[in-house]
């Protein structure tokens, strides 16, 4: 997309104003000048400068024009599924009781240690196809299925090599997922494993494949302590914070990300009121994921709206994983950020487009204000609040052609 070239016979365009806190543009009769992959200008078409009347056209057929959705907590890449899992629970045995017998994370990390980085990355193709044909033009994907240095070593190779093939994509490196086996059950040796030899060594290995770190803070699994220790390091290494934090209870992993200056704090469904105003301060993104409380059954969601009250800039994101939310729909986040989180139509789609490419630091994605990418998702239908009012539809959107 490397020509000037200029997108029209829009019904309208809706997109976030990257400068103006929820803000959001809504344009009827748009038009969109592009020119090298990137946002030239944006207005009503009728308003077109005369600098691009001789541009060539793109129809867009009457459809809405949106920035690409991008997700900023994906575990991409896991090997084999656990449906059976899953219906054991449906059968009233809990999470945890899985967890307890051996399986859960423990079943995902035995298949993703057995698959070969090839076997890693057409499993990782097919998933991105997935993201991509629902809208996904960007997205965060996380290691963390192997759990010691060789298996998150593949996954890292995996990653680089999907990276290479030209997905869009970050890297979070998080071998801090769970208590590996054979520590058995000793926490601090294992954060002190993480910290002091297998983040080194990864980054070693695969020099600027990974931005940012990550750790799960959760009672039985790494203490707020802990995971400082490991952030630490990363950020030694040049990597970016990002934590998994207050998810099944309070355990000070919201003010443990602000102490830090993190990227995000994601999950957060037991986030104290100190640790929202402690994020908003700090300018660290919440990331919620309202798929993994449905998916889990789960009565506790995200307090959305006093976040935003705080002043935080919330994102949303799926949390595609094998075990609490095999989702690869952004429709679905979409939907329950509305119904469930109780944000705006406005509000959600801009937790899952400017502020999701916020929390992953890319200033020219999530909107499409001049200097952006050219994502632009087109929508056909009359209104875009029915791409949440239709609960069931799957509303595919088009890509402008190459």
């Amino acid at each position: 997309m490397s020509e000037r070239r200029v997108l029209i016979n829009l019904r309208g365009l809706l997109t976030p104003d990257p400068k103006q806190a929820w803000a959001v543009d809504r344009i009827p009769a748009a038009a969109l000048a592009l020119e090298g992959g990137r946002v030239t200008w944006l207005g009503a078409e009728a308003d077109l400068p005369a600098a691009w009347a001789d541009a060539p056209r793109v129809d867009g057929g009457g459809a809405w024009a949106t920035p690409g959705f991008v997700d900023p907590h994906t575990h991409l890449l896991f090997g084999g599924n656990r449906s059976g899992e899953f219906n054991r629970r449906l059968h009233g045995v809990s999470y945890q009781q899985i967890a307890a017998e051996g399986g859960g994370i423990r079943e995902t990390v035995r298949a993703t240690r057995a698959a070969s980085v090839a076997e890693l990355v057409d499993l990782g193709e097919a998933r991105l196809r997935a993201f991509r044909e629902r809208g996904v033009v960007h997205l965060e994907a996380k290691t963390g299925y192997g759990l010691e240095l060789e298996a998150e070593s593949r996954l890292t190779a995996a990653y680089a090599e999907l990276r290479r093939r030209g997905w869009s994509l970050d890297v979070t490196l998080l071998p801090a997922h769970d208590l590996a086996p054979e520590f058995g059950g000793d926490a601090e040796a294992n954060a002190r494993a993480v910290a002091e030899d297998w983040l080194p060594e990864l980054v070693r290995r695969h020099p600027g494949v990974a931005r940012f770190c990550d750790v799960f803070v959760e009672t039985g699994v790494y203490s707020a302590e802990q995971g400082r220790r490991i952030c630490q390091a990363g950020q030694a290494l040049g990597l970016i914070p990002r934590i998994h934090a207050d998810e099944l209870s309070w355990t000070g992993g919201a003010e443990l990300a602000a102490e830090l200056r993190a990227a995000s704090a994601d999950h957060l469904m037991f986030c104290s009121a100190a640790g929202m105003k402690a994020m908003a301060a700090a300018d660290v993104t919440p990331v919620l994921l309202p798929g993994t409380t449905l998916f889990l059954g789960m009565r506790d969601w995200a307090p959305a709206r006093q976040m935003i009250e705080a002043g935080c800039r919330v994102a949303l994101a799926t949390d595609f994983n094998p075990g609490s939310c095999p989702c690869v729909d952004p429709l679905t986040i979409l939907r329950l950020g509305c119904l469930q989180l109780r944000l705006t139509f406005e509000e959600a789609f801009t937790a899952m487009t400017l502020h999701a490419a916020r929390s992953l630091r890319h200033p020219d994605l999530g909107h499409l204000h001049p200097g952006a990418r050219a994502d632009v998702l087109l929508w056909d239908v009359e209104e875009l609040l029915e791409l949440v009012y239709w609960v069931g539809e799957p509303y595919r959107p088009r890509f402008l052609p190459a």
